[in-house]
């Protein structure tokens, strides 16, 4: 997906909360947002919105001083997802279709973007799980792709997102493979390896990482065992805006989980702003 006119502000809108977090005065804010406005004066048409995010985060880490800005809301919102999920358990056990809930929880749990949301409520992800339609539901092909998979690789997104992956995992654990793909340095929200782990995903995947501290991932620029099992893989299932951003115009068929929360986003798959989204991207 190639970056549109909204992902200027909406980054440089990041940068200066990013900034906030890390406690500094609008004197340094001012600083940095004329750091990320002088890098963009530069854009390319090709860049990816993910891309220009990275760059914002990148000066915003170096300038602050601070590699991981959001650690505290990270494990705040780990926290809070490990307290939901006896319910989130039981919403699947009393589902008449359990894997279609344990989807619904697990692409429910991408509004903890703290990159488009400042702050995500308890009630807000229960009524994502509920209510909220699907913009694009390639169930049928997934399905049929799931059950005959043995090899699986999930990539996946935020802190506090990744326990309702996890519930979405155990659902299908049963005769497969399963590798789980986080960050392998912090950028924004995003999920390292120690957030997966607490989150439970090793009792279930290996973790990979990788290998980058960017928004959404660059297989040709993985580590070669990510780059091995990216190969391997017949069944590829990638979480959240940024992966899609960057995996979008990639060949392989892959499934996109994800709740379009931006208009660019949103435009680019032709859905309703807000949507829950299943999409193949057919090879």
């Amino acid at each position: 997906m190639k970056a549109q006119a909204e992902c200027f502000e909406c980054n440089i809108r990041q940068a200066l909360e990013a900034v906030e977090k890390a406690g500094k005065d609008r004197h340094f804010a001012w600083q940095v947002l004329q750091q990320v406005c002088k890098n963009y004066s530069q854009a390319d048409s090709n860049w990816t919105p993910a891309f220009m995010t990275t760059v914002a985060h990148r000066i915003t880490q170096e300038m602050v001083g601070i590699q991981d800005i959001f650690y505290e809301e990270k494990k705040y919102y780990n926290r809070m997802a490990l307290e939901l999920y006896p319910q989130l358990k039981e919403y699947v056990e009393k589902s008449n279709n359990r894997l279609e809930t344990a989807l619904r929880i697990a692409i429910a749990g991408n509004i903890i973007d703290l990159g488009v949301y400042k702050e995500v409520k308890v009630n807000e992800i229960l009524y994502q799980i509920e209510h909220i339609p699907w913009g694009i539901y390639d169930w049928e092909d997934f399905q049929t792709d799931l059950h005959s998979s043995k090899i699986l690789l999930y990539i996946g997104d935020n802190a506090g997102e990744v326990v309702f992956d996890r519930v979405f995992l155990e659902e299908i654990n049963q005769g497969r493979q399963i590798y789980f793909i986080v960050k392998e340095k912090p950028i924004s929200n995003d999920a390292l390896r120690e957030d997966a782990i607490e989150a439970g995903i090793d009792k279930i995947a290996t973790i990979l990482t990788t290998g980058q501290g960017e928004i959404g991932i660059d297989i040709n620029r993985a580590p070669q065992e990510v780059q091995e099992v990216w190969k391997r893989a017949d069944c590829i299932l990638s979480k959240g805006q940024g992966n899609f951003e960057t995996l979008s115009d990639r060949p392989e068929s892959i499934y996109f989980l994800l709740k379009a929360k931006c208009k660019a986003v949103s435009r680019e798959l032709g859905v309703e702003q807000g949507a829950l989204v299943l999409k193949k991207n057919h090879s």
